[in-house]
């Protein structure tokens, strides 16, 4: 259950992540890094990954019992982070319905 909201909470902190980055490539007229077909396309998931190794958090591992090479633990982390971005949404729309019925 902590795991889930860990993961939860990543997602949020993600979504501020790539707020500031989204900021800082705008200020500095590097809007052409989104038009490149293999770094624009998968930049949220790059900046997850990042987040995982500048945290040095490892979620996942305590499911499958560690990664041949932290790297690998790194990545599959990101990944998933990346993937609760849609369930995070539709945990905040739940909480909002349930706020205002």
């Amino acid at each position: 259950m902590y795991t889930i909201a860990a993961l939860l909470v990543m997602a949020i902190a993600l979504g501020g992540v790539m707020a500031i980055l989204n900021s800082i490539i705008e200020t500095a007229g590097l809007t052409a890094i989104r038009n490149l077909p293999v770094i624009g396309g998968h930049l949220d998931a790059a900046a997850a990954v990042g987040l995982v190794w500048l945290l040095d958090i490892h979620l996942v591992a305590t499911f499958t019992g560690g990664m041949r090479n932290e790297w690998m633990s790194w990545v599959i982390d990101g990944v998933v982070i990346y993937g609760m971005i849609p369930v995070k949404d539709a945990v905040v729309s739940a909480i909002g319905k349930g706020l205002r019925a």
